[in-house]
């Protein structure tokens, strides 16, 4: 399985068009780190929307709020009602509490410790999302482990690997790690390649 695996990784790497793609990408994340603190927050609340659903509803709805006047708790709980968003009520809450504090997030960015501190003050926000966040505005160091990157380890691994808290997740980020300086890649491009081998497909 693990040569398989391997070579499956080996065979997006080396398609000019896929990898090219996913480069491309991380071209897209590099420029995200210059946006406005707007930008940069519409980022954050989508990393907290894709929890326990999926990147694309995280998109749809990700869309439709960056058009809302205001960021008060009815009319996010409204909005994401009309997108049939699974937890209107909690994501709302999170979101609106988090918009309280949005102008920290250049601070927070700035930080040596900005993904402890993403977690400590953003409501909704944990290991997974504050890594996936952190990638999608150009901080590629932090691994992205979803339900798709633990299978592909637990696949690669040859054992089970399922997250429950924080201690599970820096013990297993560091397995993907691994594999991301076998390939020399940054973790979360790695992601974007394992992303794709269990996906088809090349998101955010």
């Amino acid at each position: 399985m693990l040569e398989s695996l391997d070579g499956r990784i080996e065979s997006v790497i080396s398609n000019d068009i896929i990898f090219g793609k996913i480069l491309g990408r991380k071209e897209e994340f590099i420029r995200n780190k210059d946006r406005g603190i707007d930008e940069k927050f519409s980022e954050l609340t989508f990393c907290t929307l894709t929890a326990n659903t999926s990147a694309e509803m995280g998109l749809k709805c990700q869309e439709y709020l960056n058009t809302l006047q205001q960021f008060d708790l009815e009319s996010l709980r409204t909005a994401l009602v009309y997108c049939h968003y699974r937890f209107p009520n909690t994501r709302s809450k999170f979101i609106s509490q988090n918009f309280r504090h949005k102008n920290l997030l250049d601070e927070i960015l700035d930080s040596d410790q900005r993904r402890d501190k993403l977690i400590e003050t953003y409501m909704g926000i944990g290991m997974k999302e504050a890594s996936h966040f952190l990638r999608n505005i150009g901080f590629f160091q932090y691994p992205i482990l979803d339900k798709h990157i633990q299978r592909f380890l637990s696949s690669y691994y040859g054992k089970e690997i399922k997250i429950k808290n924080r201690k599970d997740y820096e013990r297993e980020e560091i397995l993907f790690m691994d594999i991301s300086k076998k390939y020399d890649l940054e973790p979360g491009i790695m992601d974007l390649v394992v992303w794709y081998l269990m996906t088809g497909k090349i998101l955010k």
